[in-house]
Order: structure tokens, then C-alpha cells, then sequence
């Protein structure tokens, strides 16, 4: 159950790195229409983080995959 809960955590972090690097993402932070519009930082630094966060989340699944296989 808690290898479940590890993948689920990782498939969880490359899901959020694909909604910001999306037009129309989570809270449109890509396009600037948040109300107020106060917090834009830029589609460049959104689609950058997006990336990174979908690269941690590649990253976590196959090192846990490999610590499971490992008998970790």
C-alpha cells in the first residue's frame, strides 16, 4: 500500500507540472487573467517550472520503481 501511495504521489506531481505548462492552467497563471492579476510571473517561468516539476515527478517514479525492485 505504500508503494501505491509513493506512485500516486509522483504521478500527482507530473499531473500538476502538465496543468502548468497547458494554456488555461491551474488559475490561468500562464495568460495573466487571474483576479486580481497581481502574481503573474510570465508563461517562460511558468512552462519552466511545469517542466522541472514533471522531470521531479519522472525522476521520483523511477527511483521508487527501482527501490521497490531492489527489495527497498
Amino acid at each position: 500500500m505504500k508503494r501505491m501511495i509513493i506512485y500516486l504521489a509522483w504521478a500527482w506531481e507530473i499531473l500538476i507540472g502538465a496543468l502548468l505548462i497547458t494554456p488555461g492552467g491551474v488559475l490561468c497563471i500562464a495568460c495573466g487573467t487571474t483576479v486580481p492579476a497581481t502574481g503573474y510571473i510570465g508563461e517562460t517561468a511558468t512552462k519552466v517550472i511545469g517542466v522541472v516539476a514533471i522531470l521531479f515527478g519522472v525522476y521520483g517514479i523511477a527511483t521508487a520503481g527501482r527501490a521497490g525492485s531492489a527489495g527497498g
